[in-house]
């Protein structure tokens, strides 16, 4: 059963090979841990605006067809929407990419697995860990 959302900056500390984060990827086993959709184009455009194309591109598929990749669904797109328009009356907006991956964390029930707490943390409701502490 799937337990964690990946927040894209897990992702590249992972395909960097930082320790803290592989180590946990140890303990945990695959079936609980996805991303979503939103950080799969966020893979595929670090691989395109690096200077390895062709390497960079070979090890984001690699990771991204070993775990669960969660699709973009009307829930969550309806969630997206709800929290987009509370954090900007409250003066707190949040960039849309990092607002559709919480949405999905939360319409999901998933803990959003992110080094970025403190920018989530505008959404109270947000399960959040970060697996470089």
């Amino acid at each position: 059963m799937i337990k964690y959302l990946l927040d894209t900056d897990i992702c590249i500390y992972w395909l960097k090979g930082r320790t803290e984060v592989r180590e946990k990827f140890l303990v945990i086993e695959n079936k609980e841990i996805s991303i979503y959709s939103i950080t799969v184009a966020e893979l595929y455009f670090g691989a395109y605006n690096s200077s390895k194309i062709s390497q960079n591109l070979i090890t984001a598929e690699t990771f991204i067809q070993s775990i669960t990749v969660l699709p973009l669904t009307n829930n969550s797109l309806k969630k997206f929407a709800e929290l987009k328009a509370k954090l900007r009356q409250i003066g707190k907006p949040i960039a849309d990419f990092d607002l559709l991956i919480a949405s999905i964390a939360l319409t999901e029930n998933l803990i959003l697995v992110t080094n970025n707490t403190k920018h989530y943390a505008r959404i109270p409701e947000l399960n959040l860990e970060n697996w470089l502490l």
